[in-house]
């Protein structure tokens, strides 16, 4: 249910964003356009948008998981509170093997939330890297040129 209420959340924070107008071009047109000039082309906007959305996506679900493993780690202390003194002393106990699951699926929550904040920042910046280092109407050109000795193939662009 958190993790619903946080995508929503993304996914209105992405979408007021869009909505924000500029005088010439909208704000939104900076995440995708970069800085260079000339026609947007759509194969640009579908690679940068695929990144943003897993950016979005991988944050969302990162911050859900560390609340998941806060509260699981509130849960675990309940419950080692709610136990005798050296209830761990026999590690083999019911008791204790239960609180050390307990530990193992916080301590599981917070890597998965720490690893996907991680990968969705970095997918923010191949998504900012990428629409600032791809030119717009940059295609390649390609040359082929035919002599009496042979031909010539050139491919030449902004890459």
């Amino acid at each position: 249910m958190l993790r619903g209420r946080l995508a929503a959340l993304a996914l209105g924070i992405v979408f007021f964003a869009r909505g924000a107008a500029a005088e010439e071009s909208r704000f939104s047109d900076r995440f995708f356009r970069g800085t260079s000039p000339g026609e947007l082309p759509g194969a640009k906007v579908a690679v940068v948008g695929a990144l943003y959305v897993g950016a979005v996506t991988s944050l969302s679900i990162g911050v859900a998981s560390l609340v998941q493993a806060g509260q699981k780690s509130d849960d675990a202390d309940e419950f080692r509170s709610a136990q005798m003194p050296g209830f761990c002393n026999d590690l083999a106990s019911p008791a204790c093997a239960s609180y050390r699951g307990q530990l193992d699926e916080e301590r599981a929550a917070r890597n998965v939330g720490w690893i996907l904040l991680g990968s969705g920042g970095l997918l923010a910046l191949g998504g900012a890297l990428t629409a600032e280092l791809w030119q717009n109407d940059a295609a390649p050109e390609v040359a082929v040129g035919v002599t009496p000795g042979g031909f010539t193939l050139g491919v030449s662009g902004k890459f």
